[in-house]
């Protein structure tokens, strides 16, 4: 059950956290308020946190029919190591949906006459590419899944990868090599002409190199970015990014951008 406790705030009950391999965990919530879009975010909060900010998370799937809401999250710190160790049947603060949405985004072939849509995911970047699989499966949606290390099991692969599986066509690369195609994700993005929209969230690095090939070709390209936050309003300007459009708020304005309008000088 939820608790509401302002707006866009409610106490949610942890509904199963699993540990998907050493670094990574997926948990699930009860949520009753404003269903969320694929791309949309929560900041996360333990009711009994050491850490003073919330963490800002990715949707991962959102179950409608169920109210349950789930987010994949890579442990890379204090406050994502205090989630991973929360029990089913406590309560967390969750504070959202926050932010602009991918299917904002769509071109109306893609959306309309299956134009074929590609999302390319590096890490935990396949998180919000996976809720957009979720939430609009009859679309056309070629997955590209990029890994440093490959998965061990099919278990593994299936919990990371989540509703990325229905895609209508999944790539999935490790740098390792390990049962996966060798190297980077980027490197088997191919015939981007055949795509009407390139949709990717991941590192940096890996969004520049998309950014780079799309604009070779001329292919739309939207980006999710990531940033440390602390309202997820976008009262505290502490998630600004350089853009062609001088500076926006990542929590308030994205996390959704135009690739063409992001300037990778770094956050202000």
């Amino acid at each position: 059950m939820c608790q509401e406790t302002k707006n866009n705030s409610l106490l949610s009950e942890l509904v199963s956290n699993h540990s998907i391999n050493n670094d990574t965990f997926c948990m699930s919530f009860k949520w009753e308020g404003r269903p969320p879009k694929a791309g949309q975010f929560f900041m996360i909060k333990p009711v009994r946190s050491n850490v003073f900010l919330p963490r800002p998370i990715s949707i991962f799937e959102y179950i409608p029919s169920q109210n349950i809401v789930k987010f994949l999250i890579v442990k890379v710190g204090k406050g994502t190591a205090e989630l991973s160790a929360i029990k089913p049947g406590e309560k967390v603060r969750l504070s959202g949906p926050f932010g602009n949405s991918w299917e904002d985004f769509l071109p109306e072939d893609v959306r309309n006459s299956g134009g074929k849509a590609g999302l390319v995911g590096g890490s935990a970047g396949v998180a919000p590419l996976a809720a957009l699989v979720a939430e609009k499966p009859e679309l056309n949606f070629y997955f590209l899944a990029g890994f440093k290390n490959g998965f061990s099991n099919n278990e593994e692969e299936t919990a990371t990868l989540g509703a990325a599986v229905k895609a209508k066509k999944l790539i999935l690369t490790a740098e390792d090599g390990r049962n996966a195609l060798h190297g980077k994700v980027t490197d088997y993005l191919f015939d981007l002409e055949s795509y009407s929209v390139i949709l990717a969230c991941g590192s940096s690095g890996m969004l520049k190199s998309v950014i780079k090939k799309c604009e070779t070709k001329e292919i739309p390209c939207f980006v999710s970015m990531e940033s440390r936050m602390a309202c997820g309003v976008g009262a505290c300007y502490g998630c600004t990014i350089h853009t062609a459009n001088g500076t926006r708020r990542l929590c308030a304005d994205g996390p959704i951008f135009r690739a063409s309008d992001v300037l990778f000088g770094g956050a202000i």
